[in-house]
């Protein structure tokens, strides 16, 4: 009976004991192959000669034994190659399928992404960004409209509280909180260093100079960057008991 390879796909009799094209374990054809040769070496005992010595018996069992283990190390061995081969198998496969559906979303949706963003229309970034976040990431302008949109966000508020505060710091002293900056080109760039410069004006205007924003940073940083809300409510709140 013909059989299909999970691995490969091939066609193939189901009595052989790997598949002849990727030689992924077929588990049926092995036990058959493996009953032959038991079966073939059982013939062998019964035929032999009442005479037979027992130093023939013993290397005859030795036979059987090794022949019990050699299949069976060959089955474990060929039960984890297979499986290991299925499983790239499926993985390569569940790979080209996204690369694919990324290709047929960036065919169709791209100029409307590059369009939008070039009439800073956020709300549509936003929308086509959070169909495909594959493409998003790999997006060139990903890193400067990121940061664009959180610099919008900032600049409208009228109040500052500690998650304000939080983010302010962030974009300042760490824009890759938000997202990869070294993937800005120079104008994009540029365009960040005014948009901190505005938002250090700003926060003049709640009473912390750039100075004191940045102390304020490096105190409450970790090791790598990141900031604590809570603590930044304590600090604040301790700043306006002084």
């Amino acid at each position: 009976m013909k059989i299909t390879c999970k691995n490969c796909g091939g066609v193939y009799e189901d009595s052989l004991a790997k598949c002849p094209y990727c030689h992924s374990m077929n588990k049926k054809g092995a036990y058959m192959d493996f009953r032959h040769k038991v079966s073939d070496i059982i013939d062998n005992m019964i035929g032999l000669k009442s005479e037979t010595s027992s130093s023939m018996r013993k290397v005859v069992f030795a036979s059987i034994l090794k022949g019990f283990l050699i299949v069976a190390v060959c089955l474990l061995i060929g039960g984890v190659l297979g499986g290991a081969a299925n499983v790239n198998y499926y993985n390569d496969r569940e790979y080209d399928e996204s690369t694919l559906e990324d290709i047929l979303w960036e065919d169709e949706n791209l100029d409307k992404l590059e369009k939008a963003y070039a009439e800073n229309d956020f709300d549509t970034v936003r929308k086509l960004l959070s169909q495909n976040y594959h493409v998003a990431y790999n997006w060139e302008h990903y890193t400067a409209f990121t940061l664009k949109d959180e610099y919008q966000k900032l600049i409208e508020k009228d109040s500052l509280d500690e998650y304000t505060l939080e983010y302010v710091l962030y974009f300042i002293y760490y824009p890759d909180y938000f997202a990869n900056t070294n993937r800005m080109s120079d104008s994009e760039y540029q365009e960040y260093q005014s948009e901190k410069a505005a938002l250090i004006e700003k926060m003049n205007g709640f009473g912390y100079n750039e100075d004191e924003l940045s102390l304020i940073y490096n105190t409450c940083k970790d090791e790598y960057g990141y900031l604590s809300a809570r603590d930044l409510k304590k600090m604040m709140k301790e700043a306006d008991n002084g």
